[in-house]
């Protein structure tokens, strides 16, 4: 642990794949994310989390989609590590699995279209730039994400000294 924690302060250039590869090793996914300020100094997330991309003909399931209970986080702010966080997802699985499950009927039922982001809590299939026709229609290429609202959940956990 003292290699990593060695870390704070550093750039994230110094996250070494080693690391990476060990975390991947114990089914740990490693997340580089960065953290802003609003005008009252709280810390929120910059972006959503993208797990993986959405095949519409033939998507991961649930269980490939998250085949690792942890996300091991290296917050950075300006390029800079400030905070190591190891957070278990398993206490929300359900709300993510229904989230996946949503997702997923709306494909099958040939809405892919129709997805938006209000429609679940935690796990969002975030539109891209690039468009692809699923059953005639014109729908936008998606990744499974984790939501800036969840990862902001995250990020409230970290207790500041």
């Amino acid at each position: 642990m003292d290699e990593l924690e060695d870390l704070i302060g550093k750039n994230i250039s110094q996250i070494d794949g080693d690391i990476i590869d060990a975390f991947a090793d114990i089914d740990v996914r490693v997340a580089i994310l960065e953290y802003k300020y609003k005008n009252c100094r709280k810390r929120y997330p910059s972006d959503s989390f993208r797990l993986a991309s959405i095949n519409f003909t033939n998507p991961l399931s649930f269980d490939e989609l998250f085949d690792f209970n942890k996300i091991f986080i290296f917050w950075h702010f300006r390029g800079t590590i400030t905070d190591l966080e190891l957070f278990d997802l398993t206490l929300d699985k359900d709300v993510l699995k229904k989230d996946y499950e949503l997702i997923i009927d709306k494909i099958e039922n040939g809405e892919a279209h129709n997805l938006r982001a209000g429609d679940t809590m935690y796990l969002a299939a975030k539109r891209l730039d690039g468009e692809i026709l699923i059953n005639g229609v014109k729908t936008n290429q998606r990744d499974f994400v984790l939501k800036v609202k969840y990862l902001q959940k995250i990020l409230d956990e970290i207790k500041l000294f």
